[in-house]
């Protein structure tokens, strides 16, 4: 997009929440091609294009049968490759985030290596990639940030079990969740020895289990090994200060290079940052105030080539991930 802002973000880990955007089903090596569709429910996926058997069609049904359902989904068939698809500023530019490809023609299937490395240089979306149970997948995860490796075997009724993950996922609040231990509805729990789930984790994989009764997300990482609500908080933070920064250079007749407008650009900030914390990406600190600061450099403290060309540069903030916990351990005692 072409904004006037641009936004970086550091991430120092520490030794250690989102659902947002439009899902994508994509199908790749199609006899027609379907455009970029928006729709809204599941009829609307077949006046898109897809017929009611079709594995598109499954999919979004199994999108929309999730408790925390997003309101819109996209659906998009194209006749030759998921990964040239990728490389098409058309596709590219639409308001999707997570992505899921499903195929017409098996042989000629694009890898989950492909797609990953593909979506990887995209900023602000997600690949999840939808694997049985004994795949082995080649990928290399190594330096892979944008790509969910979810472990579940399909079934007729339910051909992209992938589709729940990101049905239950997509319609949250932004900062309300962890992807660990999420409740799924329309798929099995795999019944797997704790040695294949370990080694589904040690493949940078996510599972579905049954625990305590419920059947369950196994885990809450991208295949690189962070956590995905982690990215989530990045991404979002980066993307609502770009586009409210922006809209405040739209809508003001004119933004002054002095400390008022530097005031402006400023109370944006903070305004985000405020929005992540009330949504629980932020930490509280332990005074019981929000964990994140923002500095803008003042005019007097700018270049004057800086102020000759109208480029603000003196915008940084500073914040705490609120983090999730994953796993519990009690200790107790008993008096005879």
């Amino acid at each position: 997009m072409a904004y006037d802002v641009k936004v970086h973000i550091d991430l120092t880990k520490p030794i250690g929440t989102v659902g947002f955007g439009v899902p994508l089903i994509l199908l790749e090596n199609a006899e027609t091609a379907v455009a970029f569709t928006k729709v809204s429910s599941i009829t609307e996926v077949v006046t898109a294009g897809f017929e009611a058997a079709s594995v598109v069609y499954k999919a979004a049904q199994l999108m929309f049968s999730q408790q925390h359902a997003p309101k819109h989904i996209a659906v998009c068939a194209v006749t030759g490759s998921a990964v040239d698809a990728l490389a098409d500023e058309a596709l590219v530019g639409k308001d999707w985030r997570q992505l899921i490809v499903v195929n017409a023609d098996d042989t000629a299937a694009s890898t989950v290596t492909s797609i990953a490395a593909a979506v990887e240089p995209l900023e602000g979306k997600l690949y999840f990639a939808g694997l049985e149970t004994d795949d082995d997948t080649t990928i290399t995860v190594s330096g892979i940030r944008r790509t969910v490796l979810f472990y579940c075997d399909a079934t007729d009724a339910a051909p992209v079990p992938v589709a729940a993950f990101v049905g239950e996922t997509a319609g949250r609040t932004a900062g309300s969740f962890t992807y660990k231990n999420l409740i799924l509805t329309g798929i099995p729990a795999q019944e797997l020895s704790d040695d294949e789930i370990d080694a589904i984790h040690e493949k940078g994989g996510i599972t579905f289990l049954a625990k305590a009764g419920d059947n369950v997300t196994s885990e809450g990482k991208l295949a690189g090994g962070e956590y995905i609500d982690m990215l989530d908080v990045e991404d979002y933070i980066v993307q609502q200060l770009a586009y409210r920064t922006q809209k405040l250079l739209n809508n003001t007749a004119k933004v002054p290079y002095d400390n008022n407008g530097i005031a402006l650009l400023e109370t944006v900030a903070i305004d985000v940052l405020q929005g992540a914390y009330n949504n629980g990406m932020i930490a509280t600190n332990a005074d019981g105030a929000p964990d994140f600061s923002v500095t803008y450099a003042l005019r007097e403290d700018t270049s004057e080539e800086d102020r000759s060309n109208r480029r603000y540069l003196g915008g940084s903030f500073h914040f705490a991930l609120a983090g999730a916990i994953h796993k519990v351990e009690i200790s107790g005692t008993i008096t005879a």
